[in-house]
């Protein structure tokens, strides 16, 4: 499996070497972040949001920030609290949906490689899939699985 977002594109050679609450899974999407502080079975979630409405529209000072109803909060404001709430992390993978902008995972990945550069770097993957149907425990299966060692091969 290739990770697009790792920096050589190749396998990652952690796997379950590291224990699994070691590794750490974030599922994300425009609606919330799910943080997942292991890949182990039954690991609940952390939710974090991507604004608070209170404060959604208070920065905006002058109308050039503001687009007819299609107004985007500041990445800052939901990257932020991700990135804080995953410093602990020994290793990270991350889910996501969509495609270019509409990819909240590609965003939050790019980022971090500017904002939390150490961080970027435990990312072992980034991987897009459908997370609309998917259960808390079906999304850390689909990580241990990422995280399966892999059998050497006989020569």
């Amino acid at each position: 499996m290739k990770s697009p977002h790792h920096p050589d594109g190749s396998e990652t050679a952690v796997r379950m070497a590291i224990l699994p609450e070691h590794l750490w899974l974030v599922a994300i999407n425009h609606h919330e972040a799910r943080i997942f502080r292991s890949v182990a079975h039954g690991t609940l979630p952390e939710h974090v949001l991507p604004h608070d409405p209170d404060d959604f529209f208070r920065h905006a000072h002058n109308s050039k920030d503001f687009t007819r109803g299609l107004e985007k909060p500041d990445p800052n404001s939901f990257f932020a609290p991700i990135a804080n709430a995953i410093m602990p992390a020994g290793r990270l993978l991350i889910f996501g949906s969509g495609t270019g902008m509409a990819s909240e995972m590609d965003q939050f990945v790019a980022w971090l490689g500017t904002h939390q550069p150490e961080l970027a770097r435990r990312i072992d993957g980034a991987l897009r899939i459908d997370q609309h149907h998917v259960t808390d425990d079906q999304l850390l299966a689909m990580a241990r699985e990422f995280y399966r060692p892999v059998p050497p091969q006989s020569v």
